[in-house]
């Protein structure tokens, strides 16, 4: 299925319809919804209905823990995924205690209660062209759960039993494409903050172009830019506030180099600058192997140094007898889980490598990105403070953090990366309560 001469990717038409809101906590009761906004030459218009209230949160979480588990299970035909609720939230950054049995039972009914409406299209000759399609998640969920109340209000699933998750038939076949790898799992990991891996997906599938390739800059307007991320009803400068936050953790993660604001209010125009650069050939490596262009690329970016030795690995078993049910996805899982792979491509190769073998040649290393100096850096760790304390630090503890050595910069640097609790880091530095 193609939309004028664009691959329909389901993941990257739900991410880009602004069906899940980047808040992470309910704005009121968003049942349905209409939306028409404008990036960069797509129109779109989406109507959703959301029985139990519009996704928001976890719920992309939830989700994507939901496709890994359908994807290892080997996409089963009946569309089903068959787990534990433990088995599930252990794949979420939810934990496995307290409240979060609860949450799950909420997402996973917000997920199945979900269905939209949307239309794609671009202006010619006076006239809109595009495609119009409807599309829902799940078809079905089956979990066993433990209440106060006849209706399951509250309820918590019982953490060891049974759970089914069945999917709708479309969704199921985009996942079996791979397509839903285009996210990095380990970038996904890294983000603590709910509405930052929630843009980050948002930003992922708009950066895709028509021939799949990812855009380096982004540019948007604040007013479409709020209807895209689900923020509709905010006002301008509460959306730029929950932004700012998700910038920040963006930008320590290295997947924004920047962004940048120009003008003021609704028509207030917003660049982001994404990080990094990937090598054509191995794109093409694996464009060749039937991955699609924009889930090849956000591989190369992220395992530059595997996609060669993965795809010889899966060349060989090839050879040998191997066939993938879905070569594209089989690809995207031997990049990102190489040891499934090559441990079985060495086991054929012989005991002894042949005499005088030639080194393999190393890919060519990835461009760095620009360091940043000193007040960058310093500006990147006091935003990441303010959205971690929820207020700005207090002034005494920013003057003494503008005065630090650069060796002590470089250690708030790397905690705000997660390598160490950023505000026990800061505060020591400084002698400062924050």
């Amino acid at each position: 299925m193609h939309q004028g001469n664009e691959p329909l990717i389901n993941e990257l038409t739900l991410a880009r319809s602004g069906v899940f809101s980047i808040l992470n906590r309910e704005s009121g009761d968003d049942q349905s919804w209409e939306t028409t906004f404008s990036i960069g030459d797509r129109d779109f218009y989406v109507q959703g209905v959301a029985a139990r209230g519009r996704p928001h949160g976890v719920d992309p979480d939830v989700l994507l823990a939901l496709q890994t588990l359908f994807f290892d299970a080997g996409c089963p035909d009946d569309d089903t995924v068959e787990c534990t609720a433990y088995a599930l939230l252990k794949l979420t950054p939810m934990g496995t205690r307290g409240n979060a049995y609860s949450r799950l039972r909420d997402s996973l009914l917000r997920l199945e209660g979900v269905s939209w409406l949307t239309r794609v299209s671009r202006q010619s000759g006076g006239r809109f062209r595009g495609t119009t399609e409807t599309n829902r998640l799940i078809d079905r969920i089956s979990v066993r759960d433990t209440s106060l109340s006849a209706s399951g209000e509250g309820g918590a699933i019982e953490a060891g039993a049974p759970l089914r998750v069945t999917f709708s038939r479309h969704f199921a076949q985009s996942i079996r494409e791979g397509f839903y790898q285009i996210l990095d799992a380990e970038l996904l990991g890294d983000l603590k903050q709910p509405t930052a891996r929630s843009l980050y997906r948002v930003l992922q599938a708009h950066r895709v172009g028509d021939d799949g390739s990812l855009a380096r800059e982004l540019p948007v307007i604040m007013a479409a830019w709020r209807e895209a991320t689900g923020l509709s009803g905010q006002r301008s400068n509460n959306v730029k506030r929950t932004l700012d936050g998700a910038h920040a953790h963006l930008i320590a993660a290295k997947y924004l180099r920047d962004v940048n604001y120009k003008g003021s209010g609704e028509e207030t125009r917003i660049t982001y600058e994404f990080a990094g650069e990937v090598d054509p050939e191995l794109v093409r490596l694996l464009t060749d192997m039937k991955v699609t262009r924009p889930v090849a690329e956000a591989l190369v970016a992220e395992h530059p140094d595997r996609i060669r030795e993965v795809v010889r690995a899966v060349e060989l078993r090839m050879s040998e007898g191997f066939k993938p049910r879905s070569l594209g996805a089989t690809m995207v899982d031997a990049v990102r889980n190489p040891e499934k792979y090559l441990v079985s491509a060495s086991a054929s190769q012989p005991v002894s490598p042949p005499p005088r073998a030639k080194p393999r040649k190393l890919p060519e290393p990835q461009p760095m990105l620009l360091p940043l100096s000193q007040d960058e850096s310093l500006g990147m760790v006091a935003n990441i403070l303010r959205v971690k304390l929820g207020r700005a630090p207090h002034a005494a503890a920013l003057a003494k953090l503008r005065a630090l050595p650069p060796a002590m910069v470089d250690r708030l640097v790397a905690a705000a990366t997660g390598q160490e609790d950023l505000i026990q880091v800061a505060q020591e530095a400084t002698g400062e309560v924050l």
